[in-house]
């Protein structure tokens, strides 16, 4: 963190913030900077320990999961997502992408039983035209 020194006002720290103003912060009896100009160390030690504080840990099983092949498989997924979430043992975010994910796959589901149907469709009117 820099610690560009400016004219000192009474009782009050004297290093620049980031965006180029002084810093409001009283500085500590005797010094010339606030508690956390005094250390560079300091504000990093304590951002890191907020980020600590704010992670969650999430329970993983460890079970190898198969992927799903049918609609009603990609349901059951959500549906088991969903309560993991709400139960808090499963992080959101891996909730939402298996929701992005859920989705794309019920559309590729989709799609590929619309091309096998037009594909017996086309083999039974071509059997029937060839009589």
């Amino acid at each position: 963190m820099p610690t560009k020194q400016q004219e000192a006002t009474s009782g009050r720290c004297k290093a620049m913030t980031k965006a180029g103003g002084s810093c409001s912060a009283p500085a500590i009896r005797g010094e010339n900077f606030c508690y956390l100009h005094s250390d560079p160390g300091r504000a990093a030690q304590l951002g890191r320990m907020g980020g600590m504080g704010n992670r969650h840990v999430y329970e993983n099983d460890g079970k190898e999961v198969s992927p799903p092949q049918t609609a009603s498989d990609v349901k059951n997924l959500l549906a088991y997502a969903m309560a993991e979430i709400r139960a808090g043992k499963m992080d959101p975010k891996l909730g939402t992408t298996l929701g992005y994910l859920g989705t794309s796959l019920l559309k590729a589901i989709e799609t590929s039983d619309i091309e096998q149907r037009l594909e017996r469709l086309e083999a039974t009117n071509e059997l029937k035209n060839a009589d």
